[in-house]
């Protein structure tokens, strides 16, 4: 059974950020993008790295940290999955008329 990106528990990314000498925010010790499609099971999915774009482009707006990157992606994978059911249901909806 696969789990929906509402099931996905996004606590492992936010137990892993780290203060480093002279940040003000906390860092992601890896490569975050990678990480999060990796954890989402997006990796090479055009879709993925549409949303994770678009996590960074949103949290250029505030603070353009990891931490906000984390939190954007987790948002953003759910309205793109609640998406897709949605035009999975209209779809079934005009086949069966």
């Amino acid at each position: 059974m696969q789990m929906s990106y509402t099931e996905i528990d996004w606590q492992p990314f936010l137990d892993r950020l780290q203060y480093r000498n002279g940040d003000r925010l906390p860092v992601y010790p890896g490569n975050l993008k990678a990480d999060l499609l990796a954890y989402s099971g997006l990796t090479g999915d055009a879709q993925g790295e549409m949303v994770y774009q678009l996590a960074v482009e949103i949290s250029r707006l505030t603070t353009c940290c990891e931490p906000e990157i984390i939190y954007w992606f987790s948002r953003l994978i759910r309205l793109t999955t609640a998406s897709s059911a949605e035009v999975d249901r209209q779809t079934l909806m005009i086949r069966n008329i």
